[in-house]
């Protein structure tokens, strides 16, 4: 069965919202998890680990119509992880009592099995691009992830596909932004990217993986 179903306004009764400013911090990472998960009704939320250190790692973004906290629906004490709003944010509260009461709904349990296999999906993207050993990898294997995601247009063997800025890029590798810029640099003089000119890049699918190839066999 193909699970395709995202969660809207529309599955719940609560009209209670939450308006965060770009910047805001939601959630932080090991405090107590109250009865309450939330809707992303529009806007956008970083989801980021941060060290003792206070160095930080982007884990992904929820979109609009994705849950956030939900695991405190599932008895969770802690939440698990720092929620940033990346832009003007508009949540919908959702309670504990009302969660439960739609779980009896097995079109809404479809809806809750989709969300939680995308986000383990997320998860283990997360996984294999912070696993890799340098940071060539890193971003190859994250360039790759997003070929795979968004199916971009294909071009003389090239898939099309939207890099964020390189800030974004480093968080998103647990490393220094001037790496990111360095390592694109190299990956560019091999003809692994190339600019259509309008901001977005061709990623050569057959240079990528001969890239790959090469480095683990060293």
């Amino acid at each position: 069965m193909k699970l395709n179903k995202l969660f809207d306004v529309n599955d719940f009764e609560s009209t209670k919202e939450t308006w965060l400013m770009k910047g805001e911090v939601f959630l932080y990472e090991g405090d107590d998890a109250n009865k309450h998960c939330y809707l992303v009704k529009s806007g956008n939320l970083d989801v980021r680990l941060i060290s003792g250190t206070g160095h930080e790692t982007l884990l992904y973004q929820l979109k609009p119509r994705d849950l956030v906290g939900e695991l405190a629906m599932f008895d969770a004490n802690i939440r698990t992880a720092t929620v940033v709003a990346s832009t003007k944010t508009c949540l919908l509260e959702i309670e504990n009592d009302e969660f439960n009461t739609k779980m009896k709904d097995h079109l809404f349990l479809e809806k809750l099995a989709y969300h939680f296999l995308s986000r383990y999906l997320k998860t283990h993207e997360v996984v294999c691009r912070l696993s890799q050993p340098n940071i060539g990898m890193k971003l190859c294997y994250y360039f790759k992830s997003l070929a795979e995601n968004t199916g971009g247009d294909m071009e003389n063997g090239a898939v099309l596909i939207h890099l964020p800025s390189h800030a974004v890029m480093a968080k998103l590798l647990s490393c220094q932004r001037e790496s990111v810029t360095r390592e694109l640099k190299k990956l560019t003089e091999v003809d692994i990217l190339k600019s259509n000119g309008s901001g977005d890049f061709f990623l050569d699918m057959t240079n990528i993986n001969l890239y790959l190839g090469d480095i683990l066999e060293r």
